[in-house]
């Protein structure tokens, strides 16, 4: 990511593989890759690629022999060019190569030092499903099912429907859908079209809808990310996810929670809560689904901030024990990528 404009090629810097359509000007027709919590490439898919790329060809010749096209064939540009040397404490703690994942940890040291940092930070290309849409593997950005009652359903949105734009960005692959919906304001009601076909008509017709997005609609599992590591919160503990053989040695369920602390190190959550080492994490807020640490500390980011009251139960020498506390205040020492 050495020098790369960071305005104009933004994507999921967590993600596994991504690609950008271009023209000779560097104007961008799509995006497309993307991963998610459940596999690194099971949102792509040789098909839907291959649409994409029809698209983007067919629109490019189009805009050749229309040389005053309008620019809304392309994706917009955000801001004044900007590399990831800009980053302060990039530039002046990180050498040699710049990974994908780096770029996002250093935007979110930056941020917490700049006191700009906010939950939202963390959340960002919304998957499909956030809105109430499942997209069409094969195909790329057709709706392959609609959520009842989501913010999908409630703006008319249907299965068999295609998304040609989100606000001002069209659509041409699932990550652009997630590129529109990461780039749209909080408290915003994006337009969403389609082109839907109906029954007895002989060409598909053009579908207008505007979203309303209920509070925490970005967020989704952020365990798979690698910048969860840094991540400005103080959990003040190591812990592990129990194992098979131990769960079995103490007569632990296989399908219940099991996070046990090895330390205790400093201030934060589990100073606020009263953890102590060797306590078995067995419930978060009366949920006790089995995750491993890194999926606990992702519940924890998507279900508290600053302020909020976390309860915890544990398994403290043979009894169980109801643990209350304050989520910390957004901290972090570091002030590189580890």
């Amino acid at each position: 990511m050495n020098g790369v404009d960071l305005a104009r090629f933004e994507f999921d810097f967590d993600t596994t593989w991504q690609a950008f359509f271009l023209d000779a000007d560097l104007n961008i027709y799509s995006r497309y890759g993307g991963r998610d919590e459940t596999s690194a490439d099971g949102r792509l898919s040789k098909t839907s690629l291959l649409t994409t790329m029809r698209e983007v060809l067919e629109i490019h010749e189009r805009r050749r022999r229309q040389p005053s096209a309008r620019d809304d064939d392309v994706h917009p540009a955000y801001g004044k060019a900007t590399t990831p040397e800009d980053i302060p404490l990039l530039k002046a703690n990180h050498q040699g190569c710049v990974h994908c994942h780096e770029v996002q940890e250093y935007r979110v040291l930056q941020a917490f030092y700049e006191k700009t940092f906010s939950r939202e930070l963390l959340f960002g290309f919304p998957l499909p499903e956030n809105i109430g849409i499942r997209i069409d593997r094969d195909h790329g950005h057709r709706i392959e099912a609609v959520v009842p009652d989501s913010p999908a359903a409630r703006a008319g949105l249907a299965a068999g429907d295609v998304l040609t734009r989100v606000r001002n960005v069209p659509i041409r692959s699932e990550q652009d859908l997630r590129w529109a919906l990461h780039r749209a304001p909080e408290n915003d009601r994006p337009t969403v079209s389609v082109v839907r076909r109906t029954a007895g008509a002989d060409d598909p017709v053009a579908f207008h809808a505007r979203l309303d997005l209920p509070p925490h609609w970005r967020e989704s599992d952020l365990a798979w990310r690698k910048s969860l590591r840094s991540v400005p919160v103080a959990l003040g503990f190591l812990a592990y996810a129990v194992g098979r053989e131990e769960r079995r040695s103490g007569n632990l369920p296989d399908d219940k929670l099991a996070i046990k602390v090895v330390s205790i190190r400093g201030q934060g959550l589990a100073e606020n809560v009263g953890l102590h080492k060797g306590d078995l994490i067995v419930s978060l807020d009366e949920r006790d689904e089995p995750r491993t640490f890194d999926e606990f500390k992702s519940d924890l980011l998507r279900r508290f901030s600053p302020g909020d009251s976390v309860r915890l139960t544990v398994l403290r020498e043979g009894a169980l024990r109801t643990l209350e506390g304050r989520f910390p205040d957004w901290h972090t020492s570091q002030t590189q990528v580890p």
